[in-house]
């Protein structure tokens, strides 16, 4: 089976067979991103594939096409649900929840059985609080760490970034408006830890820190607190809903 995470701005596949994983592939979209990937594909016995996508419409139309030539019927697509495996959305419209953070959510609820913070730190930095009962109480949409505010715009650029929603919210954001946090005169290195530092008395008891993404390293230093890199935290997710 392939496993392909499509994020922000890189795109992540992992061959796997008989539950072991055989071989992986990771390209930026740049020019040749999805001959390079079709190449891949080509190379690899799987019969069928799984995946999860944010991608803008150009670049999913692509994909489309080389997963369908591929593939055919046995491809399937994952998209953020309101309730999976005892994970509960905390999102007013729960398929607007995008579904890496649905997915890093479902795989956090399996390896740790307490209230934890979920971080997925690439070209956006995505905070999600999941409480022990494994509901979801929302998160935070910051940039990453070597993400300009025009880049991050551009990344969300279906978003109204003149949006009431859009402000220093003092909740953990339930919409995707509410979760984005921007602070013209903070950047995310100032702002994490603060947001981090005040949500996590939300929670009755300690919560554990679960980092993910590229940048998890670098985020980890940031925040000055012990957490748990998972580095293939969406595959793992993927990996629970295909059992």
């Amino acid at each position: 089976m392939i496993l392909i995470d499509c994020g922000n701005s890189a795109l992540k596949a992992q061959y796997c067979r008989r539950g072991e994983l055989r071989a992986s592939f990771c390209s930026n979209y740049q020019s040749g991103w999805a001959q390079r990937l079709a190449h891949w594909l080509g190379q690899q016995q799987a019969t069928s594939c799984t995946y999860a996508s944010v991608l803008d419409f150009e670049r999913q139309q692509a994909l489309d096409k080389i997963l369908a030539d591929r593939f055919g019927s046995s491809l399937t697509r994952l998209l953020s649900r309101a309730e999976y495996a005892g994970v509960t959305s905390g999102y007013t419209h729960p398929e607007r929840l995008g579904v890496d953070r649905w997915l890093a959510l479902i795989a956090a609820a399996h390896i740790c059985n307490r209230n934890c913070i979920v971080i997925d730190a690439g070209s956006a930095i995505t905070l999600d609080l999941l409480r022990s009962d494994g509901q979801h109480l929302g998160g935070a949409i910051l940039p990453g760490l070597n993400t300009s505010l025009d880049d991050f715009k551009r990344i969300f650029r279906h978003i109204d970034f003149s949006d009431e929603a859009i402000s220093q919210c003092e909740h953990p954001g339930c919409s995707t408006e509410a979760a984005i946090q921007i602070d013209y005169g903070q950047n995310s290195i100032t702002q994490l830890p603060r947001l981090l530092n005040r949500w996590s008395k939300i929670f009755d008891q300690e919560a554990e820190i679960i980092l993910a993404g590229g940048n998890a390293s670098g985020v980890q230093k940031i925040i000055d607190q012990p957490g748990r890199i998972v580095p293939d935290l969406v595959f793992q997710g993927m990996k629970l809903i295909k059992l």
